[in-house]
This record gives C-alpha cells, structure tokens and sequence, in this order.
C-alpha cells in the first residue's frame, strides 16, 4: 500500500492539473482497490478492476478502454514523481512535429548515475546498451527505446497504430514493441529529463519465479525482432539466435543469471507461436513507412556493455557479423 500511497499522493499534487487517472486493480488480492477507493476522494480518479492478472501489457491495454482524454500517459505505481512531471510531459511532446511519444527522466533505484547522462538503446537481442544518445541542454533528445515506467503518447497515435501492446507479452518488451511500432510508423520517441520520476524498480514482478521471468524477458526480446523485420533480416537474424541460445544455457550454470528452463522454454515457445507471429507481422506491415535499415540505425550490435576481455570479444565479433552480413546497426551505418 505504501507504493500506492506515494505514487498517487505525487501525482495529484502536479501543477498541470487537468487530467484523469484510470487506476487498475490488475487481480490483486491485497484489497488495493478497496483501499484507494478509501483514502483517495479526487473525482479525477476512476477505478476498475480486472477479473485476473493481465500482467503489465494487458493490465494498461484495459486502463486504455475507459480513458477519456487525448493523451494517455503510463506510470508505475511503485513511483513518486516530481510536481511538473506531467507539465513537461505535456509540454515536449506538443514542441513539435511527428513526436509519437516521450519518456520522462526515470532514476531507477540501483542503476549508477552515469547512466543517466545519455540515453542507452537496444541491441539485437533486446538487450539494453547503455550511454547512446546525448541529452541537449534543455534535457530532451531522440531516442529509440521508450521507458514503459513513464511515457506520454497520444490517443490518436495509438489508434492509428492499432493500440498499445499485445496482451501476449504479458509482462517485459513491451514498451519495446512499442517502440519499434512507433518508429516503424515513422515517428520521433524523445526523452526528456525536466520530467523526473523516482523509480523503485521491479518492485511489483520481485515474486515471479525466476524461471517465468527468464522465460517472458527472453521470448519477448527476441519475439520483437521476428515480428518487426523482413524475411531477409531474419534469414541474417538466425545465426545471433543461435549464439544467443548457446550464450544464456552457458550463463544458465552461473548462479543468479538466468533460468535454464526458462531459456528453453522461451525458444519453444517461440517455435509454438509461429503462427500468431506470422499474424502480427502482417498487421505490422499495413503501418509501417520507414525502411528497416532506418531503424536498425538506432540499435547496437554491441553484445555486452563493458569493457572486460570476453565482453570485448563478443562484441567484436558480433559487429564483424553485423559487417558481413550488411545488417546497418548504428556502429555501421
């Protein structure tokens, strides 16, 4: 309850007032809705509850159904954000043209300061990869992967992209589905550090068994790949899987990396859901506007961030690849 308290006490305190909050009661059993209904009387919150647990795609998908205004904005509840955190939400992603969405400066508790000077991106496994794009002065710049932890897009956008997320992602990539619909369909993702928001981080998913987490990070990440690119693309895209695969059964063996059966799991379900990622890639192709080459520009065929001896290796190795095969990661283009 404290996550709630906090989170929704930051929120009704903003300066730019003129908003509405759908709250979700995701299947919980905690009486949280019970509760807000109690201790929060602000006619601006309207509370549903979801029979059971859609996870974070499909819990945001039914928000999506009773909200009203013309943008919609996501946040975690276990949050606390600044007075103008939603002012300057608002006010970048009206700055200018063809800006599909924005996310807020999101301090993450547990990630180093450093980070939070660039922006990172994703490479081809979905991975993130730290310190890319450069913040201006005023805080803002184009980015490629949208935070899910906090971001404004509008409802026109989502409407014309065919919504938000799908609801099989259930938890993890989602936001970065998003954002590859969003750049597909040829629109700007900003970031903007005016718009500051405290993050607990992952404390609503700690009690997933860590097999399950293994399984939807991994599936998913990979899943975003062969819906999104070209045949072409994923005939070149079937060899990182395969090392990949090899990779995580390896760190599978180090304690506290990842889940074996999870790994497993991710890739026969990837096998299993060959069909529904056929489907979903022909109703991505009806939006799409930008050339995949365009897109791979804003991604990394860096493997691992550091800077170690085997990090190094795997990074070498895999943008030789990258070169061999004219896959146009942002190291080559």
């Amino acid at each position: 309850m404290d996550f709630l308290e906090n989170c929704l006490k930051s929120v009704l305190a903003q300066t730019f007032s003129d908003f509405e909050i759908i709250f979700v009661d995701n299947g919980s059993i905690d009486g949280s809705i019970d509760y807000v209904k109690r201790e929060f009387n602000d006619e601006r919150l309207k509370c549903f509850s979801a029979v059971e647990n859609l996870g974070f795609a499909g819990g945001n998908n039914f928000g999506l159904k009773y909200s009203c205004g013309e943008y919609i904005v996501l946040l975690n509840n276990d949050t606390v954000v600044d007075e103008n955190w939603l002012k300057y939400l608002y006010e970048t992603i009206t700055s200018g043209e063809n800006i599909g969405a924005v996310q807020s400066l999101v301090l993450t508790e547990g990630i180093p300061e450093r980070y939070y000077k660039k922006n990172g991106t994703l490479n081809l496994l979905g991975h993130n990869i730290m310190e890319v794009f450069s913040i201006n002065e005023n805080g803002t710049g184009e980015i490629f992967q949208l935070n899910g932890c906090s971001f404004i897009i509008r409802k026109s956008t989502l409407d014309e992209l065919g919504g938000l997320f799908p609801d099989e992602y259930f938890a993890y990539a989602e936001d970065s589905y998003l954002s590859f619909k969003l750049k597909f369909a040829g629109y700007k993702i900003l970031h903007t550090s005016k718009s500051v928001v405290k993050h607990l981080g992952s404390a609503t998913t700690k009690d997933y068994r860590s097999s399950f987490r293994t399984f939807l990070q991994e599936r998913n990440r990979l899943m975003n790949f062969l819906i999104f690119f070209s045949a072409g693309f994923r005939r070149k895209y079937y060899p990182f899987l395969i090392k990949n695969l090899f990779l995580k059964i390896m760190l599978s063996l180090l304690p506290g990396k990842y889940s074996l059966k999870g790994i497993l799991k991710a890739y026969l379900d990837l096998f299993r859901k060959r069909h529904w990622i056929k489907s979903e890639r022909e109703k991505i192709d009806r939006i799409k506007k930008v050339n995949e080459n365009e897109v791979l520009n804003f991604l990394s065929g860096k493997i691992f961030n550091g800077n170690n001896f085997a990090e190094k290796y795997f990074n070498f190795f895999s943008l030789l690849y990258c070169r061999i095969a004219r896959i146009k990661v942002m190291e080559l283009k």
